[in-house]
């Protein structure tokens, strides 16, 4: 009925009766459209914010090796680090993530990540997966290699080409949960060292090996949508 009345319509009146269909169709869009862009609305409220957190390039951080004692600053995770070291001998990177800027007791997700990536020799290859641990200390200092691990660890790399990320989600909410103030991690290979007298190493550094900063890494915190 509707439509032989505009065909009516446009009989009689002829090329204002155009006016007048559109002018119908006009008055019927903005129901379909208003609760469009009110679902569109719904779902940018639910978006969940992200926060990146820098690792602190303090005196909280740095890599130890296993035989030599002793610890430095630059961020390296491998073997034969030092040609006055033992062959063989390893060394681990350790990180410190402040979390008091996060306000939200759950999170949603928690990703540690890098892409400031360097390697000597072929650490991979020789060595195994590079995983982050998580620990837990108050100073940093030579006695951290021997430092027991908490039960969290993931693959952060399996190869030179990456990517240099893993899920720490699980990390992160439970110091939350213990209300610790840090994210602290080791990284380290599957094997310490293989002896070969060749020094394979994954170093992480923006301007200059030897120099821990802000900014090596990042831990990404989603928070939860609840």
């Amino acid at each position: 009925m509707k439509f032989l009345l505009l065909a009516i319509i446009i009989v009689i009146l002829g090329g204002g009766a155009i006016f007048l269909f559109f002018s119908q169709n006009i008055q019927e869009e903005p129901d379909t459209f208003s609760s469009l862009k009110a679902e569109l609305l719904a779902e940018k409220i639910q978006e969940t914010p992200s926060s990146i957190i820098l690792n602190q390039g303090s005196d909280m951080e740095g890599h130890t090796p296993r035989g030599f004692k002793g610890m430095g600053t630059g961020l390296f995770v491998g073997d034969n680090l030092n040609s006055n070291f033992p062959n063989g001998d390893g060394v681990q990177t350790f990180l410190t993530f402040d979390l008091q800027q996060i306000t939200n007791s759950q999170i949603e997700s928690a990703v540690l990540r890098s892409s400031n990536i360097h390697t000597n020799g072929s650490p991979f290859e020789d060595l195994g997966n590079l995983r982050a641990e998580e620990v837990r200390y108050e100073n940093f200092s030579s006695e951290l290699w021997n430092l027991k691990a908490e039960d969290f660890n993931c693959v952060f790399a399996n190869s030179a080409n990456g990517p240099f990320s893993c899920n720490v989600t699980e990390a992160v909410q439970q110091s939350l949960n213990d209300r610790y103030a840090y994210a602290q991690f080791r990284l380290l290979f599957d094997k310490a060292g293989d002896s070969d007298n060749e020094q394979d190493l994954a170093m992480f550094f923006i301007t200059n090996s030897n120099t821990n900063e802000p900014g090596i890494f990042e831990l990404e915190i989603t928070n939860s949508k609840q």
